[in-house]
């Protein structure tokens, strides 16, 4: 019998699992209808890092290679630029290395290796948001804001971090609640709602010939840097030869968890930046006197979700899980989503009828890492900003704020230990544990 898959959501996550399917599931054995809002495949941001983890799902779908052909590999250095007086106090430590490429191009990437038009089992519908779904005993009714519906054995919300499928699945898990708990369904309604983080990214592209041309020797153009400095920082690295990716990061003390005031995206200008930045070091200064266009966002994130499952319907890349950018995972643990869940469904022992149980296989491997790579991402952002509550444990923060190398060690020891996540534990190994876990249940 033939599954009848529906992804909502064409960005990263939905198009890693389509290209996870068509490299391990049988072609007979499914069909795969992907449902995306805009009118064409598309992403919002950047750039974006790739780690090993990433590659090395990249490698066993076969597509590493045109990854090489598009990237670069900056290295990383930690650089204390709050003065008119910087130096870099530690270079990260990456087996393996580390690359950058637009968002762009890693969706051109994943539609160029899904051959769509000579995939008959592959059906792209744009122009498609979902707006809610229905379950039953047989499979799930999707309902789009065009008025239209369809019907598929099991429901992949790939929506992102305003995701209809997570609002429909939460209001459903409330809603069985709700009349003997109603306290505790309105927590379950709270709960599943994106947070602010407390931190605002200013986000733009820096044309490096033209930052040459100004500022011949300015240290952005030979790498990537973590600019570090007290209550902000900068993060900065090339994602072609042209353009180096530029964020710029505010928070706001106490922010944390708090309402956000104000849209979450909107157009800025680089005397916000100068302004904020004018203490800091020259390089710096130059290359905001010389951005172009620029957006401010106010990262929020969703943080700790019970369940990314109910029954027919998962939850997939930061429709889960939404997190902050510092630690360059997002798109990373989307894709590693989409490896462990496209590899369950394209399993041969999955049927329409125990697809609700095999799901339960996803949540219980995928939820604990994604939400300890959060909490990472979210501690990386306060470390490279000397915060209080973050440095490890007998760190001298006068001294720290002072330039003091040995103190900034410690630091850098704990960034380093943290980022270990990137290379030391590989999707693989989730994969061998996923599989023990299906023949447990199923």
């Amino acid at each position: 019998m033939t599954l009848k898959i529906a992804v909502c959501g064409g960005g990263i996550s939905g198009l890693s699992l389509a290209l996870v399917l068509k490299r391990f599931a049988s072609p007979e054995a499914l069909t795969l209808d992907i449902y995306e809002a805009g009118p064409v495949f598309t992403e919002i941001g950047a750039g974006i890092t790739v780690w090993h983890r990433t590659r090395s799902i990249f490698a066993s779908l076969g597509i590493e290679e045109a990854l090489k052909n598009r990237v670069v590999s900056p290295p990383f250095t930690l650089r204390k630029s709050d003065t008119k007086e910087p130096f870099g106090f530690h270079t990260m430590d990456i087996p393996h290395g580390s690359m950058a490429l637009p968002r762009i191009d890693m969706i051109k990437l994943l539609v160029d290796s899904l051959q769509i038009d000579s995939t008959p089992w592959l059906h792209v519908h744009f122009r498609k948001r979902l707006e809610s779904y229905e379950q039953d005993a047989t499979g799930v009714t999707l309902r789009f804001a065009d008025g239209s519906t369809s019907r598929a054995d099991v429901l992949v919300g790939a929506d992102g971090i305003g995701s209809h499928t997570r609002k429909t699945m939460y209001a459903d898990i409330a809603g069985r609640v709700a009349e003997k708990r109603p306290d505790e369904a309105a927590a379950i309604l709270q709960g599943a709602q994106p947070t602010w983080t407390g931190t605002y990214a200013y986000r733009t592209l820096l044309d490096a010939e033209e930052l040459r041309a100004v500022s011949p020797e300015n240290v952005l153009l030979s790498g990537g840097y973590m600019w570090c400095g007290n209550g902000q920082h900068v993060i900065s690295y090339p994602i072609s030869k042209k353009w180096i990716n530029f964020l710029v990061f505010d928070t706001i003390p106490g922010g944390l968890g708090k309402p956000l005031a104000g849209p979450s995206v909107s157009l800025a200008s680089k005397d916000e930046l100068t302004d904020l930045y004018k203490d800091w070091e020259d390089d710096l200064c130059v290359a905001m006197e010389n951005i172009g266009d620029l957006s401010k966002w106010a990262i929020s994130h969703i943080r700790g979700l019970p369940q990314y499952n109910d029954e027919r319907v998962a939850l997939c890349g930061d429709s889960a899980h939404a997190m902050s950018t510092h630690f360059g995972a997002g798109a990373g643990q989307a894709i590693d989503d989409s490896y462990i869940l496209g590899r369950i469904l394209a399993h041969p022992s999955i049927t329409a009828d125990n697809i609700a149980e095999a799901l339960k296989t996803y949540d219980a491997i995928r939820r604990p890492i994604a939400g300890d790579v959060l909490e990472r991402s979210l501690r990386i952002g306060f470390l490279y900003e000397f915060h209080p509550e973050h440095v490890p444990t007998g760190t001298d923060l006068e001294k720290v704020r002072a330039g003091d190398r040995a103190e900034l060690r410690k630091i850098a020891d704990e960034l380093q230990d943290i980022w270990r996540f990137h290379w030391e534990w590989m999707p693989e190994r989730d994969w061998e544990r996923a599989q023990v876990m299906l023949e447990e249940w199923l």
